[in-house]
């Protein structure tokens, strides 16, 4: 299913061609150690097609043409490790995939064409990826301002989150969910019904509020399942997750 989606990290739309794209593409944004991502990313048809001959494979031409297709890598990312950049690519495919040859050709090009470059390629199958972490952090997203919402006032959700985070509570007085501990919040402030919850996302967003990640529901996990970090702290990862 082909969805766009805008990433704060980014500074863009991003197109997605398949559920399984948006889910590795979730889990990507969330680490730290990508700091951009670029969906269909076009490799060198020139180097394919050397590759593919010399792999003894038929390269891909366009349906009902003699021109050769130009290969995509699913996500071509940055990373940064040890304070070095790389690139390092991804592609993200349903399991049964795995068993059908030419698509495990066609992924052969592109790994090899890719490490002619130096990029490291990877291929995530829908199967191994972490059903319940990205469902979390797909509620977590949540918490981004969407196209045309307003804060109250310029600063509200800074001021909200500040709130948030002076209010909570000792660990040994932390005896409730964050759901609600956030109802409370949102009647002691006298907010709209929710504010609260969308503020620690925000908090989890900025990595205030390290959360674990492999819990059923967040909204439903006890607070001391949660870490406040201080903003000087706040390079802290989540439990679960880079």
């Amino acid at each position: 299913m082909s969805r766009r989606i805008y990433s704060p990290k980014t500074n863009r739309v991003h197109h997605l061609l398949s559920n399984v794209e948006n889910d590795l593409f979730v889990a990507l944004e969330w680490s730290r150690e990508i700091t951009d991502i670029r969906e269909q990313y076009p490799l060198d048809r020139d180097v394919t097609t050397e590759v593919a001959a010399s792999l003894g494979i038929k390269h891909p031409y366009y349906v009902g043409t003699h021109v050769r297709t130009v290969m995509t890598v699913d996500f071509l990312c940055t990373r940064m490790r040890a304070g070095m950049e790389e690139y390092v690519a991804f592609n993200a495919k349903r399991t049964e995939e795995a068993s059908d040859r030419r698509s495990l050709e066609k992924l052969e090009i592109q790994r090899a064409a890719l490490q002619l470059l130096g990029v490291a390629h990877h291929v995530v199958f829908h199967d191994d990826l972490p059903k319940r972490k990205i469902s979390n952090l797909r509620w977590i997203r949540d918490g981004y301002l969407r196209d045309g919402e307003r804060e109250p006032y310029p600063g509200y959700f800074d001021d909200i989150k500040s709130r948030l985070a002076a209010s909570w509570p000792q660990s040994g007085l932390a005896a409730c969910t964050l759901a609600e501990h956030c109802a409370r919040f949102d009647t002691s402030q006298g907010a709209e019904r929710g504010t609260g919850l969308k503020a620690a996302r925000m908090l989890m967003l900025d990595r205030w509020l390290v959360p674990d990640l492999e819990v059923p529901s967040l909204a439903d996990a006890l607070l001391t399942s949660f870490q406040l970090a201080s903003r000087e702290r706040s390079h802290l990862r989540a439990v679960g997750g880079a």
